[in-house]
């Protein structure tokens, strides 16, 4: 599948980090460290999800320690999600707020330990957490801990709409997703990965605002073309390919062009915030050292957006969709 097959492209140039190769074993010990692959034939699965390969493709002016922190956190990210995807938190509301209070004061403070017996997402969120506070400024370290708040709440409000079977419309799915997608903190994550830190100014600034939003839909709306069959056939509600079927009681194919169609908007409207967030950043009386970094957040802002394409076709977890 291509998104050229429901009319849609994807014209952001590709981009990838040079330390590609040079962080991939250290990758995998990290996830064998924490238990989040259990086995050899698990490694080689999930090797074919081609987590470092994302990583490179959405952080290509990361360090190669950041690259790392990159890589390992967004493998987290997906054992985390398949906890509550068609896993064992997907409608266990009262094991899904321990497991959200627990990891929610890790974000607030990575030296905290829970009482009960972790899972090990726990230990392995720890662990970015303290790698990824590291160096940085008490204001980034609170402005991160916020969003990683608003994406472990997203994630507990999905299993208590799960639980209670309760319909959702494609603009409450598209605000509810745009935490889960957890595009937020890992676009926050970009800053410690590339050692800087956009100012106060720049990330209240609403059109960079606009386009942590559209960056957040795009990936949505590609991982919905994508995902769709893999989430229909495991009872996921949370895909706008379904929300519009059932909405607009149109067959698949339909609701597909509509979300390749949504899409397409967010692309467009992105390229044009960054015009004018650009344009605005140029009148700006800041140290060149923030410009700089306002600059770079936006170019890893469509980064993402690129390399969330490129690697849904490469990557084994959605290959059987169509």
């Amino acid at each position: 599948m291509q998104l050229e097959d429901f009319g849609s492209t994807m014209p952001f140039p590709p981009r990838i980090n040079p330390h590609l190769e040079d962080i991939r074993a250290g990758h995998e010990r990290w996830l064998r460290r924490y238990r989040l692959i259990s086995d050899d034939a698990d490694a080689e699965s999930f090797k074919e999800w081609k987590m470092v390969e994302l990583a490179a493709r959405a952080y290509p002016e990361a360090t190669a320690r950041g690259l790392r922190l990159a890589a390992d956190a967004l493998a987290w990210f997906f054992r985390f999600d398949d906890l509550f995807d068609g896993g064992p938190l997907a409608c266990d509301i009262l094991r899904a707020e321990k497991i959200v209070a627990a990891v929610t004061r890790i974000a607030d403070d990575p030296s905290f330990m829970p009482e009960a017996d972790e899972m090990p997402v726990i230990g392995a969120f720890r662990d970015i957490r303290s790698r990824s506070v590291h160096a940085m400024s008490p204001e980034w370290i609170e402005r991160s801990a916020d969003r990683w708040r608003g994406y472990f709440q997203g994630n507990l409000k999905e299993t208590t709409i799960r639980a209670g079977g309760t319909p959702i419309s494609l603009n409450e799915l598209i605000r509810l997703r745009r935490y889960t997608i957890a595009a937020a903190p890992s676009a926050d994550l970009n800053e410690c990965a590339c050692a800087f830190e956009i100012s106060d100014e720049v990330a209240l600034n609403p059109h960079f605002q606009g386009m942590e939003a559209d960056t957040a839909d795009a990936i949505i709306f590609v991982n919905d073309l994508w995902s769709a069959s893999k989430e229909e056939s495991a009872g996921e509600p949370f895909n706008a390919i379904s929300v519009i079927q059932s909405e607009a009681h149109c067959d698949r194919r339909t609701a597909q062009i509509k979300v390749a169609g949504l899409l397409d908007d967010r692309v467009r409207r992105f390229t044009h915030r960054r015009t004018v967030f650009e344009d605005w950043l140029s009148g700006q009386k800041m140290t060149e050292r923030e410009r700089s970094a306002a600059f770079h957040q936006a170019a890893h802002l469509q980064d993402w957006i690129r390399a969330n394409y490129d690697w849904s076709l490469e990557s084994s977890r959605y290959r059987e969709c169509s």
